[in-house]
């Protein structure tokens, strides 16, 4: 049963309210409600072609409406919120979302009154939560440590009970965000999994995330998780153009930036252009793969220059592990604004294009692969794929070259940090591993290591077949690639899922990571497909 919401009412079973002992007050009440909410909903049914809009653009529901008018636009509202989802929320623009504190009020708190929430429900509510943080929270706030009884306060006219409690099962996200103040980079939020830990969490709460104490504390992780994300983007952007420069002063004016899609000589000027017009994909171009591939071709690139600069200075270093503090090449990130984290974008600069939808980090994006499972590997040496594994239109003896080309070079060069990342060469294609993928191939491991292996090779064989394809126009290797890497992919998902019901967090967040990046890799290849 769903826990009792401040404010809600009666509902029935398909999640609309049930005011069938209702008087008139609360018939005027859940009118008021709708019609505050109406330009949000208008918003995004309009957007995403959800349904037609009952009244014309800038009209709004009659403040005193007949039944059939009350009945009619009240489904049209269940209608809108059946199909709508996060993703979709998070894409309306910063002045509509936050255009009245009383529609986004209202926007939520039907939500909390629906019966029977989904996990779409809860995704909705989850950003809508934050969002209304973030408007209503005063600016001294945004630059000081965040506390439950801060969060409480400020969603006190949105949840009227709201509790400032500290519940036992909400702790694992102190944990989480204790680590985060330990990141530099997006890469180490990366690296640690943070998102994913958070995400698992909410799935594992189930109806005890619309406690109004879960959901003060689901919503001061979301705005420090926001606000540290924005940070740390700024000071990937600033050490990418603060390497421009170095190359720049001395002398290097291309770089081998293969390994975050671009050329093996691209240009420093390209390069600078690239970072300072970055922006995360959104709107119609959306995918939580097309989001994740833009963050990880940032963060390959900053290696891939950092690299550069190491070898321009006679040094050598593990540049995907250097962080801000530990670069001296790496200028401060500029000071973020509050409206960047009110709104949940993030600017590359003052004249960039335009910002970058960072309202619902953690959230996931809509489904995009579905292919026929595969049957799992058998444990074995970690070097080896068992042959049932390696059964697809690739071939067992090409995945089984690659992975060894893959342990070899792990094995005679491994990495010098616990949880630096690691480049390995095939075929003169730059691909880039996670410490955990890395320990994957090089340390003793059973079923959990060798299904990572498994998705660094599908990757892998992808990333080689789509160079092959941008050098001679060859098409066979990169369809077997495809074949193979989206058969693979609903493997992994199974095993994620299976990972997440046996509470095995460590493995779930590994493997999802590695899967994303692998889904990621997969919507870049289908472009070069004719």
């Amino acid at each position: 049963m769903t826990p009792k919401i401040p404010g809600t009412t009666i509902s029935s079973p398909t999640g609309t309210q049930n005011f069938g002992s209702a008087g008139p007050a609360d018939f005027a009440a859940r009118w008021t409600e709708a019609r505050l909410a109406y330009p949000l909903y208008a918003a995004l049914a309009a957007q995403f072609e959800l349904a037609p809009l009952p009244y014309a653009a800038g009209e709004l529901p009659p403040a005193r409406p007949t039944r059939d008018v009350f009945d009619r636009d009240l489904q049209w509202f269940d209608a809108i919120d059946e199909k709508v989802r996060a993703f979709q929320i998070r894409q309306l623009p910063p002045e509509t979302l936050n255009s009245s504190e009383e529609a986004l009020r209202a926007f939520i708190q039907r939500l909390l009154k629906r019966a029977d929430k989904t996990t779409a429900d809860r995704d909705k509510i989850d950003l809508l939560l934050v969002q209304y943080f973030a408007l209503c929270a005063p600016e001294g706030l945004y630059r000081e440590e965040i506390k439950l009884a801060d969060v409480a306060r400020v969603l006190q006219p949105v949840l009227l009970e709201a509790d400032a409690t500290s519940l036992d099962w909400c702790e694992p996200l102190d944990r989480i965000l204790n680590t985060l103040e330990e990141c530099h980079s997006l890469r180490d939020m990366m690296e640690h999994g943070l998102l994913e830990q958070g995400r698992l969490l909410k799935d594992a709460a189930g109806d005890m995330f619309y406690d109004p104490a879960a959901l003060v504390a689901f919503c001061r992780f979301n705005f420090t998780l926001r606000r540290a994300f924005i940070r740390m983007l700024h000071a990937d952007l600033s050490a990418v153009k603060s390497a421009v420069e170095v190359l720049d002063a001395s002398g290097v004016k291309s770089v081998d930036c293969r390994r975050a899609g671009f050329s093996a000589a691209e240009s420093t000027t390209k390069i600078r252009y690239y970072a300072e017009n970055w922006r995360q994909p959104f709107h119609k171009d959306y995918t939580e793969t097309s989001v994740s591939r833009a963050f990880e071709q940032l963060l390959a690139l900053r290696a891939d220059l950092e690299e550069a600069v190491a070898r321009v200075q006679g040094h050598e270093s593990s540049p995907a592990a250097l962080s801000p503090s530990a670069s001296p090449n790496v200028h401060a990130a500029p000071p973020m604004k509050v409206a960047e984290i009110r709104s949940g974008a993030a600017v590359a600069s003052p004249t960039s294009a335009p910002p970058m939808d960072l309202s619902g980090i953690g959230e996931p994006g809509p489904e995009r692969i579905s292919a026929s499972p595969k049957q799992p590997a058998a444990p074995g040496n970690p070097a080896k794929v068992s042959a049932d594994s390696a059964a697809t239109p690739t071939g067992a003896a090409e995945v089984e070259k690659c992975l060894e080309a893959i342990w070899e070079q792990l094995i005679a060069a491994p990495p010098s940090r616990g949880r630096s990342m690691s480049t390995v060469v095939l075929q003169d294609t730059k691909v880039l591993l996670s410490s955990w993928e890395v320990a994957a191939f090089v340390a003793e491991g059973g079923q959990e290591a060798e299904d990572l292996r498994r998705s660094v090779v599908a990757r892998a064989l992808l990333a080689v077949a789509m160079d092959q394809r941008k050098r001679s126009g060859e098409q066979g290797a990169l369809a077997s690639a495809l074949l193979h890497a989206r058969g693979e992919v609903s493997y992994f998902q199974g095993r994620v899922e299976q990972a997440k019901r046996s509470k095995n967090t460590e493995a779930a967040v590994n493997l999802g990571i590695s899967t994303k990046r692998l889904l990621s890799t997969i919507e870049e290849a289908e472009k070069l497909q004719p």
